[in-house]
């Protein structure tokens, strides 16, 4: 994402920070980064999938960020855990939907997403999502 400024990143995580992964998910929006010059309400799927992986790896890689499920951590390495992350994302906005198509992130509280977002606080201690 060599186009995202380091002050969008940062606002970012900011507003992000200690919610479950769908405040990521709702922050990476045009009106967030408008370094990428994106018009209208939403960025496109695809664009915004690369943008939350982006986030979540830099995240990961930082410290910032550890992935579970069922209040468990993920093992392997941080790339063994994203691409089992990536694997299991939609592949298209439907998909992030209930079946009754009324909650556009339901995705991320279904039993098919395969992590869940654990912040690491600045003294070490977990806030679990």
């Amino acid at each position: 994402m060599n186009k995202l400024k380091q002050e969008e990143y940062e606002e970012i995580v900011k507003f992000a920070a200690f919610q479950s992964f769908t405040g990521l998910w709702a922050y990476i929006a045009p009106n967030m980064i408008p370094s990428l010059n994106f018009s209208g309400d939403q960025l496109p799927f695809q664009t915004r999938k690369e943008l939350f992986f982006y986030f979540v790896q830099r995240l990961l890689n930082e410290g910032h960020l550890k992935l579970a499920k069922k209040g468990h951590m993920l093992t392997g390495t941080i790339d063994e855990q994203l691409k089992i992350f990536h694997d299991a994302f939609p592949n298209n906005e439907d998909e992030m939907f209930d079946s009754q198509h009324l909650m556009d992130d339901y995705w991320f509280y279904d039993k098919s997403c395969p992590a869940e977002a654990v912040w690491v606080r600045n003294d070490g201690t977990l806030e679990w999502t």
